[in-house]
């Protein structure tokens, strides 16, 4: 008995060579061989070119297919002869049983197919119970695999980047010192510096600064006989609105100021005393503010000034100065801001 070694058969081909052989047998029609015997033996014919398999193999897959033929199984004989002819191989074979014998013809490029073919209808032939329990799965086959084991590993989320930072809507506390040039409310242009305390909203803003005005000459002719030195001092409070975009502000402000201007006599007039009078303005104007960081900004500014008072400095009765009734102002200036 050669190996349980098995070439994998579907059942349909089966059942398609028992139906070729049965029908040959139909058509045939022919009686029972003379040689036929009933001690259940396989005799083979095997002519085939060299390049197709041997007769040895051909027994050789008939055994497989009958490997658990019963003692009393009928007697076959297969004559098979392979040829060669317009490309293609084509087999002639004749299967004699008990029961009659048949012929079939098959083509195929393949000789091995050929031959299993051939092995195939013979087997079936002898003993077609035979042949499906031997195409059968085996009883001790090892149970399918189980599909392969995949591990997952779930990630760990990947960290949210910070948010970037906004503008805060809490207010913030802000410093800022101008530089101020200013026209109308004293003699001669007046330079001074601007201390500005405030909060600073979202979209709002409110100051408290000190405005100081240097006192420069002023005198009332070219000989300068008769003169004062003008300046002034201040308190203003404002209000601003402040549109932003991106790093840009642009603040629109209105606001009053309270303080003093001083005058102190020059010339021929210096025995006199300082004057000083009250004085106050109200404020309307915008701005441009440019924010790199969130905790500084340079801001520019430029201001409508309304007097709200116009005191009038005499010398020796002589007049010196009396402040315009509107005026202008141009600051700029660094402001910190925290937090």
């Amino acid at each position: 008995m050669l190996g349980r070694r098995r070439r994998c058969y579907p059942r349909a081909t089966v059942a398609f060579a028992a139906w070729l052989l049965a029908s040959a047998l139909v058509d045939d029609g022919s009686a029972p061989s003379r040689d036929a015997s009933g001690d259940g033996g396989i005799e083979l014919r095997w002519i085939a070119p060299g390049e197709c398999p041997k007769a040895a193999d051909v027994r050789a897959r008939l055994q497989l297919l009958l490997g658990d033929r019963e003692p009393s199984a009928p007697f076959v004989r297969l004559d098979a002869t392979v040829t060669r002819g317009d490309g293609t191989l084509t087999l002639e074979m004749r299967t004699e049983t008990p029961s009659g014998t048949s012929s079939h013809t098959l083509s195929s490029p393949d000789c091995r197919a050929l031959a299993d073919g051939a092995a195939l209808v013979a087997a079936v032939a002898a003993d077609p119970l035979a042949v499906d329990r031997a195409l059968a799965p085996a009883d001790d086959a090892p149970p399918p695999l189980p599909p392969d084991e995949v591990t997952v590993t779930v990630a760990p989320g990947q960290p949210k980047p910070p948010r970037p930072r906004g503008r805060l809507r809490l207010a913030r506390f802000a410093l800022r010192a101008d530089g101020v040039l200013e026209q109308g409310t004293t003699p001669r242009l007046g330079l001074g510096p601007i201390i500005t305390v405030g909060l600073i909203g979202p979209r709002w803003r409110a100051e408290l600064g000190t405005v100081v005005l240097a006192g420069r000459p002023h005198f009332t002719d070219d000989t300068e006989t008769t003169g004062a030195t003008f300046g002034r001092w201040g308190l203003r409070a404002r209000g601003c609105g402040v549109p932003v975009v991106r790093i840009v502000e642009f603040p629109l402000c209105a606001g009053f100021e309270g303080g003093q201007i001083t005058a102190r006599p020059l010339g021929d007039t210096s025995g006199g005393g300082a004057q000083r009078r009250g004085f106050g303005l109200f404020s309307l104007g915008g701005g441009i503010g440019l924010s790199p960081r969130p905790f500084i900004a340079i801001l520019a500014g430029v201001d409508g000034l309304v007097a709200l008072t116009q005191p009038r400095f005499d010398v020796a009765g002589v007049a010196l100065h009396q402040p315009s009734r509107v005026g202008v102002r141009a600051t700029l200036g660094l402001e910190l801001r925290v937090p």
